[in-house]
């Protein structure tokens, strides 16, 4: 399951054999991109605890008949990102004596039931890091006003050493350009803040709303 305006995932498999069910297993994705990526995710994990479990025989069920198409190697020019995906899971394979795919509609109460639960714990999740979010972008815009800002060779400086801009967004101090440089880029547009610096600039641009302040931060260049 995807809740697609987060890219927030919940992501579930289970192991079934002639003698039972195996108990379910789930995960929750910070960041599903689309559902066949989170499908792709549910059957390599799957896999994995099937391999786990020296199973040699294996039937791959997925309601997604896209996803089947990725698995069994077919070109797919729509989706060539989730082509490396399924490639990578494939790659998996040759540990069992063989491997069918079949798609069919996922009808387990309890595995719809478990990843609702986790696709439901992520978004709580979620939620409180925003909620903590806005509390930090308050803090940052009660010390921006501590910021002297003045034009210097076309530009802004801020506190008379970091060159600053809003379009498109940087400053030169550690905060925005440091903290964050090692993080992968993924991360950085969903965590990283603006700087007081920026955030200053922004409150002389009219910009005063916290969400907006953190939106523009996340749309700012890698």
């Amino acid at each position: 399951m995807l809740e697609r305006s987060t890219h927030i995932s919940g992501i579930g498999w289970r192991l079934t054999a002639p003698f039972g069910a195996y108990p379910v297993r789930t995960e929750t994705r910070r960041y599903g991109r689309t559902l066949v990526f989170s499908e792709l995710a549910a059957v390599r994990l799957g896999l994995a605890e099937a391999a786990g479990m020296h199973c040699e025989r294996l039937r791959v069920r997925t309601p997604n008949a896209l996803v089947e198409r990725l698995l069994r190697g077919e070109a797919v020019p729509r989706y060539r990102r989730a082509v490396a995906v399924a490639d990578h899971v494939r790659s998996g394979l040759e540990r069992f004596v063989s491997v069918r795919f079949q798609t069919q509609p996922t009808t387990d109460p309890e595995l719809l039931h478990s990843v609702g639960e986790a696709l439901d714990a992520g978004l709580h999740a979620a939620a409180e890091r925003e909620e903590h979010r806005v509390h930090l972008m308050e803090r940052i815009l009660e010390r921006a006003h501590d910021v002297s800002l003045e034009p210097r060779d076309g530009v802004w400086v801020a506190n008379g050493r970091y060159r600053v801009r809003l379009d498109p967004m940087s400053c030169e101090c550690p905060a925005w350009s440091v903290r964050w440089a090692k993080a992968p880029i993924a991360g950085r547009r969903a965590q990283r803040l603006p700087c007081k610096h920026l955030v200053a600039l922004a409150l002389r641009e009219g910009i005063r709303v916290p969400a907006d302040l953190a939106l523009l931060a996340r749309r700012a260049p890698p």
